[in-house]
């Protein structure tokens, strides 16, 4: 199934559509489409196919054709369709309780073993730093999971939110390995004093006062970067080679009053050293250790914690969060070890898939639910498992599963029944709820092997973009399942009107060729190849340099009046400038091409300039704007730089017609127009100065130009999505009716 051709004719919501797919290159295509274009329909059309039913047009009852076949020109087989909607949820129940049978089997060898040698010896040494000896009674793993708020059954989650955390800058201990001692600094007794008295208090007064402190450094500032980051980074530098090499680190003044360039570690650490002793010296701090240490001093059970403050003053902040702090020293210690910490997460990770596999040889299936759960546990975030509560009963005797749904959130874990479960959930979660079923199913289809058209209909819709960037990662791994013959079982079209997800999924997974955007043009449904994949004014800019033309320079208009507004503010003469070429003002008629220039030249051309003024210098941009909507011929396609410029010149005219007939029809017009002028929002505020006095029959015009145009003038680079699912026709239509405003 290299090729499809499909030659649809009222199927469903399609009037008209010929077009063909090629997957002789690549196995995935895409086809982005505005809702009510042909997305839902075609999927319909598969899925007619598959049940072998006759496909339809429900509303006017027309005769439907439809024909869909493969590069040798046969029928494509309804054996070879799969089509899956998120939200049938009575495919996912009615699928679900069957069982698959002879899944893969592997022998079962001293897994538990192995993992239990490597925790116990990453153990001992976690022990050790912590300043325990060999022959204590303290317990790493119940002592840890208490410290991360974990159950018993939780310490390989522990285990990997420790991992995950071994880089992040706000987990960074402040103090040395060699300095550590777990029981100084968390005893019990340390700990109810803190938790005492005034004591807490006055720990959050000296948190509060050392940030503030810290925030005043030049070079620190607190929860980024302040003087432990510092140490850490300059033992890393350091023990990279980085300033043997003679490199050299540049530090940067918040205020960009100052730089500094640091040619060593005795010079970096001498500088954080000076920037430390700038905080701890101050008289406010000092009089707030004394308090400290004195409340420290009175009881004999804390005398080992005081004398360690002494010497560690910089840790008192850390104890207004002592839960944090405990887990910031857990990382410290598992970072000197982090090889052991991923050794020993690997082979766990490879214990659980064989454990998943294989537990007895002679009796032990693994059913395709099963591997679908763990599969969907795996890839997805929800609050919520799903598990089989009768495992060992199908494992042993084949009995169908049934399943037990536990909701979670920051209250807790509880069993739930689905009704309950999926009343609580939103959409997004929902649909991730709905996609067990897409997995079981597609897990069957790469068991039996055979090529299959996958056609997948929205179903990254309502996702947050976890779980919608876990469902791309999920596509591009079906899209390598192989058969026996190393063959791709799977050919996926993915429907979609979700730009994001269409710009993501081919740049990730499809080629250019296999990338589509749909539109309707009369009723025919017509795809256009490889638009839009990448930055479109990387395009433009590309474009202005080597193939000029008026139509790229006004469609980037708005943009680079968006990157002034970003880089420079509203109130930067350039973005004035730009606002004036795009709303009507005193002086819209008057810009000209050379001063367009300037402003792309100054502010996105900055290395190779733009010349396309030469010559012209004193063409009127208003002129051209309006030229090249004279140009733009009736014809329906998806082509952004004309949508932008009919909406540009529709609002310029749109405000000068109201312009004029506020000053002509309102005794104190020109004052109210200038007062209009003077504030944002301006065809807002035209437009409602218009209903309130003339409310003419041109209102209905007037207030479609407010309803179309305002999210295409106001374009930016990441995000043109609504100039795409608008009409070309209907902006053109529009653009005659302004024209003809009387």
């Amino acid at each position: 199934m290299d090729e499809l051709k499909l030659q649809l004719k009222n199927c469903y919501g399609i009037q008209e559509m010929e077009t063909q797919l090629d997957f002789s290159n690549n196995n995935v295509a895409i086809i982005y489409a505005p809702n009510g274009t042909m997305k839902s329909s075609l999927a319909k059309t598969f899925a007619s196919l598959r049940d072998h039913v006759p496909v339809e047009e429900k509303v006017f009852g027309f005769k439907s054709e439809c024909s869909i076949t493969d590069e040798q020109g046969l029928d494509i087989s309804e054996k070879e369709i799969i089509v899956i909607n998120p939200f049938d949820e009575n495919g996912f129940e009615e699928q679900g309780l069957l069982m698959a049978n002879d899944i893969l089997r592997r022998k079962y060898l001293n897994i538990h073993k192995t993992i239990e040698e490597k925790k116990e010896a990453l153990y001992a040494q976690i022990k050790e730093a912590l300043g325990y000896s060999s022959r204590s009674n303290f317990e790493v793993k119940k002592t840890m999971l208490r410290d991360w708020n974990k159950n018993t059954n939780e310490e390989y989650s522990c285990l990997v939110e420790i991992k995950s955390l071994l880089k992040s800058s706000h987990m960074t201990c402040s103090l040395k390995e060699c300095e550590i001692d777990y029981n100084v600094l968390f005893n019990d007794k340390v700990v109810a004093l803190l938790k005492a008295g005034n004591t807490s208090d006055l720990i959050a007064e000296y948190e509060e006062k050392y940030s503030e402190l810290v925030n005043k450094s030049l070079y620190m500032r607190q929860g980024v970067i302040d003087h432990n980051n510092y140490g850490n980074i300059s033992d890393s530098l350091s023990n990279n080679g980085f300033f043997a090499a003679d490199n050299e680190v540049i530090l940067k003044a918040k205020d960009g009053s100052d730089r500094i360039i640091v040619k060593g570690q005795s010079q970096l650490d001498d500088l954080i050293k000076k920037e430390k002793e700038k905080v701890l010296n101050t008289k406010e701090i000092k009089d707030l250790f004394e308090k400290i240490n004195k409340a420290f001093a009175k009881n004999k059970d804390t005398q080992a914690f005081n004398a360690f403050l002494q010497d560690h003053q910089e840790i008192v902040p850390e104890y207004k969060n002592l839960e944090q702090f405990k887990k910031k020293v857990w990382i410290k210690v598992f970072k000197e070890r982090e090889q052991l910490l991923i050794d020993l997460l690997k082979e766990y990770d490879k214990a659980q898939f064989d454990l998943k596999m294989i537990r007895d040889a002679a009796k032990n299936e693994v059913t395709d639910w099963m591997k679908a759960l763990e599969l969907f546990k795996e890839r997805f975030y929800v609050p919520f498992m799903i598990e089989t509560s009768n495992q060992d009963d199908v494992i042993l005797n084949m009995d169908l599963p049934s399943f037990k749904y536990t909701f979670s959130d920051d209250r807790g874990d509880k069993e739930v029944t689905k009704e309950s479960l999926l009343n609580v959930l939103s959409t997004g979660e929902r649909r991730a709820y709905y996609i067990l079923n897409m997995i079981f199913q597609i897990l069957v289809a790469k068991k039996n092997g055979q090529e299959s058209l996958l056609v997948l209909d929205d179903i990254s819709e309502s996702f947050d973009y976890k779980n919608k960037y876990a469902i791309i990662e999920y596509i591009k791994d079906i899209s390598e399942y192989t058969d026996a013959n190393d063959e791709k079982i799977f050919k996926i079209l993915l429907l979609t009107h979700n730009f994001d997800f269409y710009r993501t999924v081919a740049s990730r997974i499809t080629k250019r060729g296999n990338s589509y955007i749909a539109f309707s043009d009369c009723g025919t449904i017509k795809l256009e190849r490889g638009h839009y994949t990448k930055n479109l004014f990387s395009n433009y800019k590309d474009r202005l340099l080597k193939d000029y033309t008026d139509k790229i320079m006004l469609a980037s208009i708005p943009f680079v009046r968006n990157l002034i507004e970003y880089t420079e503010g509203s109130e930067h003469p350039d973005y004035l400038l730009l606002t004036n070429v795009l709303h009507y003002k005193p002086d819209t008629r008057t810009i000209t091409l050379e001063q367009i220039q300037k402003i792309f030249n100054d502010h996105w051309f900055r290395n190779e300039k733009l010349k396309f003024a030469l010559g012209r210098e004193n063409e009127r941009v208003y002129d051209v704007i309006m030229s090249e909507s004279e140009r733009i011929d009736n014809v329906e396609k998806i082509e952004i730089e004309s949508k932008l410029i009919l909406s540009m010149a529709i609002r310029l005219k749109a405000e000068l017609y109201m312009k004029n007939k506020i000053v002509s029809n309102l005794p104190d017009g020109n004052n109210i127009i200038r007062e209009i002028y003077s504030k944002k929002s301006q065809s807002g505020r035209m437009l409602a100065t218009y209903k309130a006095h003339i409310n003419d029959s041109s209102m209905n015009t007037l207030e479609l130009v407010a309803m179309m145009t305002p999210e295409n003038i106001h374009i930016n680079s990441f995000m043109f999505e609504p100039i795409l699912d608008m009409s070309l026709k209907h902006l053109y239509d529009l653009y005659q009716d302004v024209k003809n405003l009387a």
